[in-house]
């Protein structure tokens, strides 16, 4: 038994592999209600084709000061009810003072069939909109996240110089503590 679990955990080596380490990944987690309760950042916006392999991805900091983040929490609302709440903490440079600023709000969202995360995205006219992500991964440091309502056709991506295969948006996060 000790010996089939050794040799289950264990990485082979080889003479010719630079003298680098294997990449160990923490394990994806199914408990997204539990682990979607942390603050997390946006490091990548990602355009994946029909097969949801990246084909095109962008820094998702941009031209702003900061990533912008995402708290998930559980709070107790004024009935002393659990209510889901997401703080979006999103950061623009001020182009007259070149200050950082910081603007904060706090929207609900819930996780439906399994791995449905439903929330809302505030535009530019302060318009909540709501918004249907399936979570594609989550790990305990990483999730990646599926806009479900935004498919790009072979035109518009070409419009927009992305590859033509680009399809759908993915978003990444990454946790901050």
């Amino acid at each position: 038994m000790a010996v089939s679990l050794l040799t289950m955990f264990s990485f082979g080596c080889s003479s010719d592999d630079g003298g680098e380490a294997p990449i160990i990944e923490p394990p994806i987690v199914t408990d997204y209600d539990k682990f979607i309760q942390n603050e997390w950042a946006f490091t990548k916006y990602q355009l994946l084709d029909k097969d949801r392999k990246v084909v095109f991805e962008m820094d998702s900091k941009g031209a702003d000061c900061k990533n912008n983040l995402w708290i998930f929490k559980e709070e107790l609302d004024e009935n002393k009810e659990k209510i889901k709440v997401r703080t979006d903490l999103s950061y623009i440079e001020d182009p007259e003072t070149g200050k950082c600023e910081e603007h904060r709000k706090q929207i609900p969202y819930n996780i439906l069939n399994g791995n449905e995360l439903v929330t809302a995205l505030v535009n530019d006219g302060d318009q909540l909109m709501i918004y249907f992500f399936e979570i594609h991964e989550m790990r305990k440091n990483k999730m990646l996240l599926i806009r479900k309502d935004y498919e790009l056709t072979e035109e518009e991506a070409i419009k927009y110089n992305f590859p033509k295969e680009a399809k759908y948006l993915q978003y990444e996060l990454k946790t901050m503590k």
